[in-house]
Parts: structure tokens; C-alpha cells; sequence
């Protein structure tokens, strides 16, 4: 089964109304992962500031960012009613996946992985991260919330037969290359955001630097 096109067709809505109720629920910013540690790069006049969150859901967390710091918020997913919906909140949002990026290069100041690559396929790894560093400035910021694992796993997704979810350390996907620096990677819970040994419970939110100048 062809996973990328099984969230475009379908799964991709599937996962958007199973968890629109938590999108809902959280609390912006202090209570997000990513946007604590987006505000952290933000310069003190943040107006123009270009963000990308891909598999940005409904746009929750852009259309703060959009109204609150005055940034400019773009996303993708794969879900047509989470687009709607993000459009409908006033974010540029397109129905799309990270391993084929509908803009141009070297347009986003911050580009975000929200929780999205778990779910790409193995064989489509390489050539998001060529998207992600294309529409990327230089330098620019990567910010990534995943599942974390220190060594790679793939379980059978429990949604649908013949889909896979994976779990890895998502940094490795730019941190080889000596102009892109994980500069934190927090791990925690998935559930309640503590500490724990329980490494089928671990996510992991990551902030990178991309600076091809100071290699």
C-alpha cells in the first residue's frame, strides 16, 4: 500500500477528525512543545518572519503565531479538511506532504515538523529532508516534535492494515551534514510531558540550526 497517497486520499482526513478534540484542547503557547521553543527564535520584531509547519493540521498553532507575533504562516498536510479548516483561520495552508513542498527556495525563516514524521514512508526520508533544506533559508531554523527512538523501529499502524509508523532519531536526517546543528533535544513522555525509561513512551521536540556559512 502506497502510504503517502493513503493519507492524501483518505487517512490523512481519518487522522484529522480522530484528533481534532486534543488540537483543540491545548494550550497556546505555554502548553506547546513547539511554539515554546519557536518563540525562543523569534526576533524581537518578529513582523515577516516566515514560518512553515508541515502537517499543520487545522492551523492552530500558526494562526497564533500569525496573530500574536505577526509572523507569516504557511502549512501543509495531507488532510483536505484540516487545510479547509486551516484557510478558513486565514493560514496559507495547502494539501500536500513534506517530501513535495509547493514553494519556492529559500523562502521560510523556521520550518516545523509537527508531529508528522512518523508517518512518512522509509523510501520518501531522503527526499523530505532535500525539500525541507531547499525551502530553507541560509540560516535558518528546523524545529521537529516526533517520536524518538535511538534506534530505528516500525510497528504495523493500528488505524489502517498495511500502514506503518516509525519511530528514530529524526535529527539524523540533517545533523550529518556539518552545516545543519541540533542545538536541543528534549525527550520526554508522550503522555504528560515528564521523564521516563519507558522507551515506547518517548518523544523528543528539536531545534536545528542551518548555518552552511559557519562550517
Amino acid at each position: 500500500m502506497d502510504q503517502k497517497n493513503t493519507f492524501l486520499e483518505s487517512e490523512g482526513n481519518e487522522w484529522f477528525r480522530r484528533n481534532i478534540d486534543n488540537l483543540h484542547s491545548r494550550e497556546l503557547p505555554h502548553g506547546d512543545a513547539i511554539l515554546v521553543e519557536v518563540l525562543k527564535l523569534l526576533p524581537p520584531r518578529a513582523e515577516g518572519t516566515t514560518v512553515l509547519e508541515i502537517g499543520c493540521a487545522d492551523g492552530t498553532r500558526l494562526k497564533w503565531l500569525q496573530e500574536n507575533r505577526g509572523c507569516r504562516c504557511y502549512g501543509v498536510d495531507p488532510s483536505a479538511e484540516a487545510v479547509a479548516v486551516a484557510r478558513a483561520g486565514g493560514i496559507d495552508a495547502h494539501q500536500a506532504t513534506a517530501d513535495q513542498l509547493p514553494f519556492k527556495d529559500c523562502t521560510f525563516d523556521i520550518v516545523i515538523f509537527g508531529f508528522c514524521l512518523y508517518l512518512c514512508d522509509d523510501k520518501d526520508l531522503f527526499r523530505i529532508a532535500l525539500e525541507a533544506d531547499r525551502v530553507l533559508r541560509n540560516p535558518g531554523w528546523l524545529v521537529i516534535l516526533d517520536f524518538y527512538s535511538p534506534t530505528p523501529l516500525k510497528r504495523a499502524y493500528r488505524h489502517r492494515e498495511g500502514l506503518f509508523s516509525r519511530k528514530m532519531d529524526y535529527r539524523t536526517l540533517f545533523t550529518w551534514h556539518p552545516g545543519y546543528i541540533a542545538m536541543t533535544h528534549h525527550v520526554r513522555r508522550y503522555s504528560d510531558d515528564s521523564y521516563t525509561d519507558d522507551r515506547q513512551e518517548w518523544i523528543a521536540t528539536s531545534v536545528i540550526r542551518k548555518n552552511l556559512d559557519e562550517q
